[in-house]
């Protein structure tokens, strides 16, 4: 299975002892003596669908479980919007393939259940297309709040690492 990297570069060891799954973290070899120190990696984080996001019904209320995961560490599935003027530093996350012309509506192409996902590794320049369902793993945020370029979005997620393309299993959506 590849992975679609952003220009991130980590470095995870995966290896089970006694069921645990161990990441190698950016320690100097200096200081680790014969070997690298591991640590346990961090414990899955529950996923969370896109249709989960707004309370069914015709108004655009946000859901008690979205709100309930306010800051916590999240995985969503979803596809990357196709922008013509995508938003730097970042990507959104639909629900279905959607393609914006943004000819003076902005982000109003977009479902209200977008998320907006924050790329800290890729920060000032532009995410190419990734065509597909991609799996993001990172911080939940919910409310609205401008970025630097002025685009509102409801949904965020700042990721742990880039976003990979997503197994038919993992897709909640």
């Amino acid at each position: 299975m590849g992975r679609a990297t952003l220009g991130a570069v980590a470095v995870v060891v995966a290896g089970v002892a006694a069921g645990a799954a161990w990441a190698l973290h950016g320690v100097p070899r200096s200081a680790l003596g014969a070997g690298p120190a591991l640590v346990p990696a961090p414990a899955p984080a529950p996923a969370l669908a896109l249709r989960e996001l707004l309370r069914p019904g015709p108004r655009l209320i946000v859901s008690d479980r979205a709100r309930a995961l306010h800051g916590a560490r999240v995985r969503l599935v979803g596809y990357m919007a196709d922008l013509e003027l995508p938003p730097r530093g970042a990507l959104y996350l639909v629900p279905r393939p959607v393609r914006g012309d943004e000819a003076g509506g902005g982000t109003a192409d977009l479902p209200p259940d977008s998320v907006l996902v924050v790329v800290a590794s890729a920060a000032g320049r532009t995410i190419p297309h990734i065509p597909g369902l991609l799996e993001a793993t990172g911080i939940f945020e919910v409310g609205n709040r401008s970025d630097d370029e002025g685009r509102v979005s409801s949904f965020r997620l700042r990721l742990d690492t880039a976003p990979v393309p997503a197994s038919p299993k993992g897709d909640p959506r």
